[in-house]
């Protein structure tokens, strides 16, 4: 977009902060001024309106969000848009943000395309909603929150975070080609069997704390921008009257719900290391775990109409960490409806071993071939192009497996062939195996 010298204010107490944005946007054709704090920031608005104001929200004195609302609250000055400028850790940042009458948020690290695209996006002529004078209630942590931000600035601030995060995805998606390559070579390193044992050794446990550290370190960025989208996009999207809005937020909400699972099953892979392992373990009921995870599943199952038996008696105890037992089932029990046909059934049996028990479940779904089956616990593989939609991450299975193998069980599965269905048996222990 041609700036035609546009004046923007920058509020900002860092200088090499400021004399980064100053350049930044400069170079963009914008005319900037800097101050310092809030205060010095109302003084030079009411000496001379800008076009725009950007403001940190943490500054000494006055922050962004007290300075945003006394802006709001004096009509002289109150039509001036502002955007914060902030790393956005907390949901109730952004309520904050949008409570106060922001119109956006820049969030940091920001580059010189995301800045530019915030601010063009705030400076842009718009249509007048006809709820223009309408306020929004929002509660969350049991406070009230009068939203005073119109739909549109809301829907540029979650726009903005939503294409943080896609970029964080990406970048994620980097990081498991790279550890593809890391686990390639940890293979290589096993096979090749040298004298110096000792220095091979080393080498691979070196390349999985670094595989852990940048699964960990990647999957905790991600969550920082979803943070807010999680838990703002579904009460947006509730509200929104526009079908064409609404449509995009409803493609939002899908794609946010799966990279939190995505992030959610990376980090409990990366975390299922033996000091993962410490926590309490109690007598569990099988039965009552696997009816929650059925019940969590209800509007899946009513959506494809599968019906789900649950033939597994009260009586069969596992003892095991309550956390892990549910992982275990609900991993399995996901892939039983996400895998399954229109109108299928999902079977869930138990058979007592001694020290055992070998808990069965079978769906009617597409089934893998001799060949799938044999790597369906492998971490990142997906069987087939059927398999390959984006709430798929090839982890679920891996991530079973390593748990009941640290209690000393085991799982397999099986399947007569394409189209024929998928039953697998995971063996849980009824007392501790030390």
């Amino acid at each position: 977009m041609k700036n035609t010298r546009r004046y923007i204010l920058i509020a900002e107490d860092s200088r090499t902060q400021a004399d980064m944005l100053c350049y930044l946007l400069n170079q963009a054709g914008y005319e900037t001024t800097v101050v310092e704090s809030g205060t010095a920031a109302l003084d030079a608005i009411r000496q001379r309106k800008p076009d725009l104001l950007l403001t940190d929200i943490v500054m000494p004195g006055m922050d962004g969000y007290e300075l945003c609302t006394i802006i709001r609250s004096d009509p002289a000055i109150a039509c001036v848009p502002v955007i914060l400028v902030t790393q956005l850790y907390d949901p109730e940042d952004v309520i904050r943000g949008i409570s106060c009458g922001a119109n956006n948020f820049i969030i940091k690290p920001y580059d010189s395309t995301s800045l530019i695209a915030g601010i063009d996006a705030v400076l842009q002529p718009r249509e007048t909603p006809e709820e223009k004078n309408g306020i929004l209630r929002l509660q969350y942590k049991g406070n009230l929150y009068s939203v005073k931000s119109d739909r549109n600035d809301i829907l540029n601030i979650l726009l903005s975070i939503y294409g943080t995060a896609v970029s964080k995805n990406v970048e994620l998606e980097q990081a498991t080609d790279r550890l593809n390559v890391l686990t390639e070579s940890l293979e290589e390193l096993v096979v090749d069997r040298t004298v110096a044992l000792q220095r091979t050794t080393e080498t691979v446990e070196h390349l999985l704390m670094q595989k852990n550290e940048l699964i960990t370190k990647i999957g905790h960025d991600l969550k920082t921008p979803l943070t807010p989208l999680v838990a703002l996009l579904p009460h947006v999207q509730k509200h929104e009257q526009d079908s064409e809005l609404k449509e995009i937020l409803d493609v939002l909400v899908n794609d946010v719900n799966v990279l939190k699972g995505l992030v959610e099953q990376i980090l409990k892979l990366s975390h299922l290391n033996q000091e993962s392992f410490s926590m309490e373990t109690a007598d569990i009921s099988i039965t009552r775990v696997i009816n929650e995870v059925i019940d969590g599943y209800t509007f899946s199952i009513k959506q494809f109409n599968l019906l789900v038996h649950n033939h597994i008696p009260p009586g069969c105890i596992a003892h095991i960490s309550p956390f892990h037992i549910t992982t275990i089932f609900d991993n399995l029990i996901s892939n039983a409806i996400k895998y399954n046909i229109r109108g299928g059934t999902i079977t869930c049996r138990v058979f007592d071993e001694s020290d055992f028990w070998a808990v069965i479940i079978t769906d009617t779904g597409i089934g893998l071939t001799q060949d799938e089956a044999s790597r369906v616990f492998e971490e990142f593989y997906k069987a087939d192009p059927s398999r390959h939609d984006h709430s798929s991450h090839g982890l679920g299975l891996s991530i079973v497996q390593r748990i009941v193998m640290f209690y000393g069980g085991s799982i397999t599965v099986s399947s007569p062939g394409k189209g024929m269905g998928t039953t697998f048996q995971v063996r849980i222990p009824k007392t501790v195996i030390t």
